[in-house]
């Protein structure tokens, strides 16, 4: 998991870094569902982070169901086909998604390169 980090996200809190760390691993294929992640106390040292930190990251994570813990045998990365209905998650990063873009038209960056930003993201994403 170490060296992947997304651009800009040190402003982050190092849960919410740890987060998205592990879903652009999923969406780069990196990581594959029915993956076992590290348990806490290993990712904590791993991500030289406090266990608690790691472990409100994978609660966040289980609560979007992108991963699954099975108590006694460890956690796993969900197959995203049987995850559940995620509406409210895209519901809610849309929001997400109108704020910042409301931010950035106030900056007066051009539509044009708002577009090439996405396409930049998703192409380093395949």
């Amino acid at each position: 998991m170490k060296g992947m980090q997304l651009r800009d996200e040190s402003s982050l809190p190092y849960y919410e870094q740890l987060v998205l760390r592990v879903k652009q691993q999923i969406v780069q294929g990196i990581l594959q569902p029915g993956d076992r992640l590290p348990s806490v106390r290993d990712m904590a040292r791993q991500e030289q982070l406090n266990p608690n930190t790691v472990s409100k990251a994978y609660k966040q994570l289980e609560t979007q169901q992108v991963i699954m813990t099975i108590r006694g045998k460890g956690t796993y990365v969900r197959d995203t086909t049987t995850s559940g209905n995620n509406t409210a998650q895209i519901t809610a990063s849309k929001r997400r998604l109108l704020t910042l873009l409301t931010e950035i038209r106030y900056l007066g960056v051009p539509a044009s390169d708002v577009i090439a930003w996405i396409k930049t993201a998703y192409e380093e994403e395949d």
